[in-house]
């Protein structure tokens, strides 16, 4: 018995030696060091969700290396806010800070699956300490210093402290920044008494309010020069004959963000601030920037100011710049694409202005729409045309198709000369097919959402995502309008577009190994767009139609499915953070390609990803799968197997 007991033991310190040899520091050590060690070793099992250590508690009395599962390490706020630091998976180890500081543990520890880990107690690290400089110089160069450096970098980004106002715009509220108060006027106000206000004061704006307080109009100093003085107006009329309507606000609760997206998307220079819907203070693009050092502000106004396509080329430069100043200040992913798709926009406009005036006025009202990426706000560096055209149904159909074909190539020649390469799938208002009258687009929806078909429902799913840009936005209403119904019994439609949705698979592996491509120009990568936010938007997708939402943007599907009363809010606020992760991540290696002067692409090696990345980019692929997976269990019927699912 002692023999086979000796064994038994020898297997095991066999299986461990095997196991560390691989290991830093470990690996420093000879055979026999192992095998001593080995048998001073524990293995212990956390189930997930585990406290392994805990901040403020005592300090660990042992060395822990991950064999199998992972854990996060967090630091805690004094506001309880939980910041991960880092993620450790297998062949990586914690506790040594704790373990070095022999009082308190300084960081919580939790497993973030059922994890397997080698305990190593203190003593015996101490001994290897002492006795192998190799030991010591990596523990102390890769664990404590890493340790403190992302402590401080966290706790600096989250908590404000770093002193750079860069990030402030991402982190205040409107509320935190010491605005203007307004200055309101009656509807009753004459011009003269409106100018002698604003004469008196230091504000640029004067906003019009009525009987129950609520701002109705703003008049600028600018209205005055342009509207009053430019066209001698008489000064004894109302302000209510020179005001802009309706005034733009937002609630002070809101971030600066708001703020900025309202003053860029509208191309405003004054924000009324509120609460609860009463004036309280006014908002300036000077405060912002200001605040921010650079705004995207610029860009709107740059783009506003130019006069030819050559010129308005120009724009492209600036709206990539917008990209890493964006991510710099600690924008989320969500907000970057936002900033970049409203600025796009106007570029849009002021393609169709520039088209307009070498055409003329179009013979009947249109609507420019954008689809795909362009139509959820979700661009990034770069981003092919993806647009489409609605125009009114005319008497004249033959003089009507000649002018939009003109409109459609100039527009989609003046992209491309900015920087906007053409689709490869040939979705443009340029195609035919995709410019069409109201009538035509709403046979297309029809057919698509009743006569469900699998190739037919591939192509469609672009047009999905449709958002109007410029023109008479009542066409694309209607078309919208009437969608929606069509889908509220489109059972059939709903199923196969679930099929779709769900036949690109996230790269996991049974062992939770990435799955890389194996050959080509991308070897050992995988694609972060096409495996990645593609299955997460495609899923969103389905289940945004089916409950009706509006919404074409992927966080805000996600963010109105978390609220629905018959909704498990989990899954999507899952799907919701993968989404923002896997986006960000999208953006800082497109950026990285630009700084190295490489062609841009979604794809990415895991080598080249820290740890804490490697391990959030696994847990959001769980969370696509789960996502999937709920997809096909409300939408699965017979016809998957039909489709050969």
């Amino acid at each position: 018995m002692a023999s086979s007991h000796s064994a038994s033991e020898s297997v095991i310190t066999d299986s461990v030696v095997s196991f560390l040899k691989n290991v830093p520091p470990f690996q420093f050590l000879s055979i026999p060091e192992l095998a001593r060690l080995a048998g001073t070793m524990t293995l212990e099992f956390f189930p997930k969700d585990t406290v392994i250590l805990s901040a403020g508690h005592p300090a660990s009395e042992s060395l822990y290396v991950v064999h199998k599962g992972g854990v996060k390490l967090a630091l805690r706020s004094q506001v309880g806010k939980q910041l991960v630091l880092d993620m450790r998976s297998e062949g990586e180890i914690f506790g040594l800070l704790s373990l070095m500081s022999k009082d308190l543990a300084r960081l919580d520890v939790t497993a973030i699956e059922d994890t397997l880990c080698y305990r190593v107690p203190a003593e015996h690290v101490q001994r290897l300490i002492s006795s192998n400089a190799e030991v010591a110089n990596y523990l102390l160069r890769t664990s404590v210093t890493r340790y403190m450096d992302r402590s401080l970098q966290e706790l600096r980004t989250q908590t404000g402290l770093m002193g750079d106002t860069e990030r402030l715009l991402y982190s205040l509220s409107v509320s935190d920044v010491p605005g203007s108060p307004p200055l309101l006027c009656n509807q009753g106000t004459t011009i003269r008494e409106a100018a002698q206000m604003l004469a008196s004061s230091k504000a640029t704006c004067v906003f019009v309010v009525d009987a129950g307080g609520s701002a109705v109009g703003i008049v600028t100093d600018r209205d005055f020069a342009e509207k009053v003085v430019a066209h001698a107006l008489p000064l004894d009329r109302t302000v209510t004959e020179i005001m802009s309507a309706p005034v733009v606000a937002v609630e002070a609760s809101e971030r600066l963000f708001q703020a900025l997206l309202a003053m860029v998307s509208r191309n405003i220079h004054h924000v009324l601030v509120t609460r609860q819907g009463t004036p309280t203070g006014v908002l300036t693009a000077h405060d912002l920037m200001v605040l921010q050092g650079k705004s995207p502000l610029n860009v709107v106004r740059f783009v506003e100011a130019q006069t030819n396509v050559p010129d308005l080329a120009g724009a492209n430069t600036r709206i990539s710049g917008l990209l890493p100043l964006l991510l710099r200040e600690g924008a989320k992913a969500s907000h970057v694409t936002r900033v970049v798709a409203e600025v796009n926009d106007r570029l849009i406009v002021k393609i169709l202005q520039f088209a307009e005036a070498k055409l003329g006025p179009a013979p009947v009202p249109y609507c420019w729409v954008v689809l795909g990426s362009e139509g959820r706000r979700e661009q990034t560096f770069k981003t092919d045309q993806d647009n489409a055209l609605i125009y009114a149904d005319s008497e004249d159909e033959f003089s009507a198709r000649a002018y939009f074909a003109q409109l459609a190539t100039f527009a989609q020649e003046a992209l491309s000369t900015c920087g906007y390469p053409l689709c490869p799938g040939d979705y443009m208002a340029s195609n035919p097919r995709w410019r069409q009258p109201l009538q035509a687009w709403l046979n297309y929806f029809h057919e698509w959402i009743t006569e469900a078909k699998l190739h037919s429902t591939e192509d469609a799913l672009l047009f999905f995502d449709m958002r109007p840009v410029a023109g008479d936005f009542s066409l694309f209403k209607i078309l919208a309008a009437r969608s929606r119904e069509w889908l509220k019994d489109a059972g059939m439609f709903k199923s196969v577009l679930a099929c779709v949705s769900t036949s690109r698979k996230p790269p996991l592996g049974f062992f939770r190994n990435f799955v890389l491509e194996r050959s080509g120009e991308h070897k050992n990568q995988l694609d972060l767009k096409l495996f990645g936010t593609g299955p997460i938007v495609d899923a969103t997708r389905v289940f945004a139609l089916a409950a009706g939402i509006e919404h074409t943007n992927t966080s805000d599907r996600l963010s109105a499915l978390s609220s629905g009363p018959e909704n498990d809010p989990t899954s999507f606020q899952d799907m919701q953070e993968a989404f923002e992760f896997l986006t960000l991540l999208r953006l800082e290696c497109q950026l990285r390609q630009v700084r190295e002067g490489k062609d841009l692409s979604n794809h990415i090696s895991p080598e080249s990803l820290t740890h804490l990345q490697r391990s959030l980019l696994r847990e959001a692929f769980r969370a696509t799968a789960r996502g999937q997976a709920l997809v096909e269990e409300n939408f699965r019927t017979a016809i998957w197997s039909q489709l050969g699912r």
